[in-house]
């Protein structure tokens, strides 16, 4: 029995957006922060 040619597509590794975008970087700190501050504030 032959088994025919099956024409894999080969899974690629997700782009990490931490790494891979600096403005995304930029924005998550800056959400951070602003979260920070929230949290001080309620918390005074």
């Amino acid at each position: 029995m032959a088994t025919p040619d099956i024409c894999l597509i080969t899974p690629q590794k997700p782009l990490n957006p931490f790494t891979s975008s600096k403005s995304h970087q930029e924005l998550h700190r800056e959400l951070r922060m602003s979260h920070r501050r929230s949290d001080r504030c309620t918390n005074s």
